[in-house]
């Protein structure tokens, strides 16, 4: 039988493509080299899903691991920390994302105040999925075991980090590019 921490994995999989594409959707209409679809809102309505069982999975397995006392990787507690904080942060950031463009959705008027208010708010969960995310792909590639060798999981997240900064970096400079560009023209 499958664990239920593989099954949290393979749903960590799903959320990362299904993230990926409603990121490039989404860069790509900040960019400009698409116009706005209701794509946007349907991919973000299907990551919902996946995302509370994760967020199930990932609660009943932190309590159920704290209540026994047991510390499945000792060296990871700070990470683990981050990994809870961010998770909190994810979700204050991506409902206010949610409440947000149901008010005020994109393509339509807007103001000075709603456009800050998605600037910020998006800006904020990209980093709250970025630090999340992290922590999160290294340690699901401890779960599989791919990463047993010394230093494995340091070299591993080193990389990982680079590729999350750069995707971030693009991210926030097409939310620049959208908002702040867009106010200056």
């Amino acid at each position: 039988m499958i664990s239920l921490r593989k099954i949290n994995t393979l749903l960590i999989i799903i959320i990362v493509v299904m993230l990926l594409n409603h990121a490039v959707l989404s860069i790509l209409y900040l960019y400009g080299v698409i116009s706005y679809s209701p794509n946007f809102q349907i991919t973000g309505r299907r990551l919902f899903y996946p995302v509370v069982a994760h967020i199930i999975i990932s609660l009943y397995l932190y309590f159920k691991d704290k209540s026994r006392g047991v510390n499945r990787y000792p060296n990871l507690i700070s990470d683990t920390n981050q990994q809870m904080i961010s998770g909190i942060m994810i979700i204050v950031f991506a409902t206010l994302h949610i409440l947000g463009y149901s008010f005020n959705p994109l393509g339509g008027q807007s103001t000075f105040h709603f456009n800050l208010y998605h600037f910020i708010v998006d800006n904020m969960l990209f980093i709250s999925i970025a630090m999340h995310l992290r922590v999160s792909i290294p340690k699901f590639m401890i779960s599989f075991g791919f990463l047993d060798k010394p230093n494995a999981y340091l070299d591993f997240k080193r990389k990982v980090n680079w590729a999350v900064a750069a995707i971030l970096i693009f991210l926030i400079l097409g939310e620049v590019m959208y908002y702040i560009g867009g106010a200056l023209w």
